[in-house]
């Protein structure tokens, strides 16, 4: 198929797709102590990152609940933050009131400086390349290129439909840019499209799964945790919950019959409350799909489960590229 003619949700999976993600909050974290107050202040370990890699990383409070799910790359001279959509002012706000006096590290927003593009699908490397930037990354690792005389960060991220990246160019160069990947041939993406691959994808948003009602282990954040890493605030809670195996919810997938009346929705079984629907969409694969948080003893795939009078099945995530609408139905 020629790649002019793919929709948005085609070119992810077959081609390429880009997308302005410029609503995602950016920061900048300079000094001698920029990796140890993240370190402190999060459940991955960052102490121990080069300039060029890169990890997941959450923000957690005493308790453990998530404050955001952060991408974080480290420059030779600073760290990069990636927040999430509308979460930048309040995160520099966070990072900043948990600065200590002796502490040397400063926080700024970085969005007035950097724009921020994603490009997904199986060849979206080649389309980076024929621009001329680098892709030879692995996961998380970041590099710089140049590209018409402007330098622009590039990143491996989690992939969607196959591979990923975010550019991170100056500002003002993020709409000429945009062209030139479209130029390059990789589809635009909107909004919508880019939220029904997510949700097929299982990764969990904020402000939809990455919330203050739950943990990272409950939303399947494992790799963004680390267990060998010295004190952090909410380590007790996470620690605890995975040395004892007592998570009490799992993010599942949940296959619909219908459009759901609500997000968020409780999700029930035999009348009493199993869970909470978080996200919801229609899939050209697969129909009405989403995501939820469902209790441990509901969430073995294939479990039955309720949203108002409307049922719904508990599936695996990913949603598996076997199954189709006339599955689900």
């Amino acid at each position: 198929m020629n790649q002019e003619t793919l929709t948005a949700y085609e070119a992810v999976y077959e081609y390429a797709a880009v997308i302005n993600e410029s609503d995602h909050g950016r920061l900048w974290m300079r000094g001698r102590d920029r990796a140890a107050l993240l370190h402190r202040l999060s459940t991955n370990h960052i102490e121990r990152l080069q300039p060029g890699q890169g990890t997941l990383t959450v923000l957690t409070t005493p308790i453990g609940r998530m404050i955001d799910l952060l991408r974080v790359y480290a420059l030779p001279d600073a760290l990069l933050l990636e927040t999430g959509d509308g979460h930048g002012s309040a995160i520099l706000r966070h990072l900043r009131k948990n600065i200590f006096f002796n502490d040397q590290v400063t926080v700024a927003d970085a969005s007035a400086e950097l724009g921020q593009i994603g490009v997904y699908g199986p060849q979206a490397g080649q389309v980076i390349q024929t621009i001329g930037l680098p892709v030879d990354l692995p996961l998380h690792s970041i590099a710089t290129g140049d590209w018409n005389g402007h330098q622009v960060l590039v990143a491996r991220c989690e992939p969607l439909g196959g591979d990923g990246y975010t550019l991170y160019p100056p500002a003002a160069q993020t709409a000429t840019l945009l062209t030139a990947l479209t130029d390059a041939g990789a589809v635009p993406l909107d909004s919508h499209t880019a939220e029904v691959v997510r949700i097929e994808h299982g990764y969990p948003r904020f402000k939809h799964e990455i919330t203050l009602d739950y943990i990272p282990l409950e939303a399947d954040l494992w790799r963004a945790v680390s267990f060998q890493k010295g004190c952090y605030v909410g380590q007790e809670i996470i620690a605890r919950m995975e040395s004892r195996g007592r998570i009490a919810k799992l993010l599942c997938g949940l296959r619909l019959s219908a459009a759901p009346e609500a997000v968020p929705a409780a999700v029930r079984v035999d009348g009493k409350e199993a869970g909470t629907l978080t996200s919801a969409v229609y899939s050209p694969r697969y129909g009405w799909i989403g995501l939820a948080y469902v209790r441990r003893a509901y969430a073995e795939p294939g479990t039955t489960v309720m949203l108002a009078q409307q049922p719904a099945t508990v599936c695996r995530l990913p949603f598996m590229s076997g199954t189709t609408q006339d599955d689900i139905a």
